[in-house]
């Protein structure tokens, strides 16, 4: 695409998926994924998933969802239950293009709960490549120490991705 760079809004013109039916899920998807793998649900069977977020018992949220049966979430988590929770569904149009992993949703929730010893189920670590992002949460550490936690891995990262770009990154 002409002119394009990695910090150039795009507008899907079509939905990749049921359950990412807007550029907003999208931008918001790696983010919000983590929360599959936990007791909070993501809004499937809802018009927003991976746009909303929440469970029945958050009674702090200001957003309130109830998951149904339909194309893309034929069993949603809480089906038929209402649930409290926050919605984001304006915030790339807010806030701007994610520019990295939101941690402090996640880390939000887990807090919430008193007994949060079954917040995590087996699908974390699977998500998250290891249980190393499990244990920084149950154990309390912040998300800018987790954040520092990846650098080292993320420059290898980025250097091995380099050569396959097709755009460039901003500041090159």
């Amino acid at each position: 695409m002409k002119n394009y760079d990695h910090q150039t809004f795009y507008e899907v013109p079509l939905s990749p998926s049921p359950n990412l039916k807007s550029t907003n899920a999208i931008y918001l998807y790696p983010s919000l994924c983590f929360f599959e793998g936990t007791i909070v649900s993501v809004g499937r069977g809802t018009g927003h998933p991976f746009e909303v977020m929440g469970h029945p018992d958050f009674a702090t949220g200001s957003y309130v969802f109830t998951p149904r049966s339909m194309e893309g979430a034929k069993h949603p988590r809480y089906e038929g239950k209402q649930c409290f929770g926050t919605s984001l569904i304006n915030y790339t149009k807010n806030a701007g293009i994610p520019k990295k992993i939101e941690l402090s949703w996640l880390i939000s929730y887990y807090n919430f709960f008193k007994d949060n010893t079954d917040f995590f189920n087996d699908y974390f670590d699977t998500l998250a490549g290891s249980s190393r992002l499990r244990e920084q949460i149950q154990s309390g550490i912040s998300k800018e120490e987790i954040r520092l936690s990846w650098q080292e891995d993320l420059e290898k990262f980025k250097k091995t991705r380099k050569k396959y770009l097709l755009y460039k990154e901003s500041g090159e």
